[in-house]
């Protein structure tokens, strides 16, 4: 598109500008700029004052007034929709245009989360901008709010909490923007340890969106497994582990596979190494006769059990365990086919800088190439070890698809999921069921709950800062499924049933 089509005409010598900044609503405004003004009130400086024939200035193709000021110039633009792209055009006499491509602030996302605390109900607010405190509330009249900083808030009510809460979609926030949509969250019936969040943009709906879901052999799995098996496509049964000598230790889990084959719902057993001896899987894979003598096992005994396919959950290798690993793979999947059995392989993502220390071993390629179905886990984002975060945010999901999808086919790949949260205290930090790690974050006095916005993960803090749980629920587990359809993708691989939101199951209803 051409911009600027006007000549500068006086013929004067212009002078030597310097550095040519724009700024807009005093806020300096660069090249992929998120977070525009919506009435862009612009301001031109330069080392040297301006002389306003110089200049010339457009958006999206449209030339603007520009007013002197003080030595700088100028421009006001119409309210701007939120989240719209525009392009910014400046020509100075003697330069090379300045081209800037920017967007408006989008619609402002925001979160509240009631809980007890102290017996009491309380509702933690979240803002992704910071909104007009005054506004906020106005449109709460009884609730006493403490702000923790301009994005985060704690409502308290002196004679009890309403039976709801309700913003309106047009609560002002940062740079002219609002919130996202009407915020509306129930408070009536809360337990102590229990939780209930309400967020903007609302989660998509989930639609028809094939689960495999990974069980092992305890209580909470099984009871999981019997009370949402019409929702689960394929049972992954965990049980059985590879040894180095080409043996098979354990079973997939027994009350498992007898529940699914028994609703007809197809069964394919886990096949894992131990990942906490990398040196017993080198061995193995090292070992022509071990494997095929494990291959003659896997097969002939989805055969007589009725397996309808085998999974392959091998993690922990070393980066040199990455050929013998994948012709394992090869020679697995050649060996099922003959007797028309699939092979699913679950992998490590690669991340946006390329192969990690985690992924090295997986020739993912070669190993779609392979195997039938792909289950990319991406998850442990944040283990034990790192730093707080989350498990698997949203934008990391992201990155991580964009990073492994390349030479795989999309209808032929599973995005693994996590059902579990994960708490620190410094460094440790463990795994466990969301009742249990959510429930007991909670409980602690003056626990806040937050939501990080890019990763859409929301999180419990407590009082001192710490102790720090991020968990997925219903509402954030639909935001990374959502990408299943967006991608293309086979379905979801969810790791593993007993840990999950009770609620979770309410997305496939």
């Amino acid at each position: 598109m051409v911009v600027c089509s006007c000549s500068i005409t006086d013929l004067t010598v212009p002078p030597k500008y310097g550095i040519i900044t724009v700024s807009a609503g005093g806020t300096q405004l660069r090249p992929g700029s998120h977070d525009a003004p919506t009435t862009l009130d612009l301001r031109l400086h330069a080392e040297v004052a301006f002389r306003s024939e110089d200049v010339l200035a457009t958006v999206d193709g449209n030339q603007l007034d520009l007013t002197a000021s003080g030595g700088d110039l100028l421009a006001s633009v119409k309210p701007l929709a939120l989240g719209s792209a525009h392009r910014l055009a400046v020509a100075v006499a003697g330069r090379e245009p300045i081209y800037i491509e920017f967007s408006v602030i989008p619609p402002t996302g925001a979160m509240l989360a009631a809980h007890m605390d102290s017996g009491a109900v309380v509702v933690d607010g979240s803002f992704a901008g910071a909104p007009d405190q005054a506004a906020l509330a106005a449109a709460l009249p009884g609730a006493t709010p403490a702000w923790t900083d301009p994005t985060h808030v704690r409502l308290t009510w002196a004679g009890g909490a309403p039976p709801a809460l309700d913003l309106p979609a047009t609560l002002p926030t940062a740079r002219g923007a609002h919130l996202a949509g009407d915020l509306h969250l129930d408070l009536g019936g809360l337990r102590s340890g229990a939780l209930r969040r309400a967020t903007v943009p609302a989660a998509p709906a989930v639609g028809d969106v094939k689960v495999t879901a990974f069980v092992v052999d305890t209580a909470a799995s099984n009871t999981s497994l019997a009370e949402h098996l019409g929702a689960i496509a394929t049972v992954a049964a965990t049980g059985w582990q590879a040894q180095a000598d080409g043996s098979l230790l354990g079973t997939p889990d027994p009350p498992a596979t007898a529940r699914a084959q028994a609703a007809g719902v197809p069964v394919w057993p886990s096949l894992a190494n131990d990942a906490n001896d990398p040196a017993s899987t080198t061995a193995l894979l090292a070992n022509p006769n071990a494997l095929s003598q494990m291959i003659g096992t896997v097969v002939q005994a989805a055969q007589i059990a009725g397996y309808k396919g085998i999974n392959v959950d091998f993690e922990g290798m070393a980066a040199t365990d990455k050929a013998p690993f994948t012709a394992f793979v090869q020679n697995l999947a050649a060996a099922c086919h003959a007797h028309g059995i699939p092979v699913m392989v679950d992998v490590v993502p690669h991340d946006s800088g390329g192969v990690n220390r985690y992924s090295a071993a997986y020739d993912v390629p070669a190993i779609g190439a392979a195997a039938d179905m792909v289950d990319v886990m991406a998850y442990d984002q944040h283990a034990n070890g790192t730093e707080p975060g989350p498990v698997a945010g949203l934008d990391w999901d992201q990155a991580q698809l964009a990073a492994t999808l390349s030479g795989l086919k999309p209808g032929h790949v599973l995005l693994g999921i996590p059902l579990y949260a994960r708490g620190w205290q410094g460094s440790t930090g463990s795994a466990g069921a969301y009742r249990e790690a959510v429930g007991g974050a909670l409980l602690q006095p003056g626990a806040r709950v937050g939501f990080d916005f890019g990763a859409a993960t929301p999180y419990v803090v407590s009082a001192d800062g710490s102790g720090v749980t991020y968990f997925d629920d219903a509402d954030s587990l639909a935001r990374k499924i959502a990408l299943v359809p967006a991608q293309g993708l086979a379905g979801i691989a969810a790791w593993r049933l007993g840990f999950e939101d009770p609620n979770f199951w309410n997305l496939f209803g």
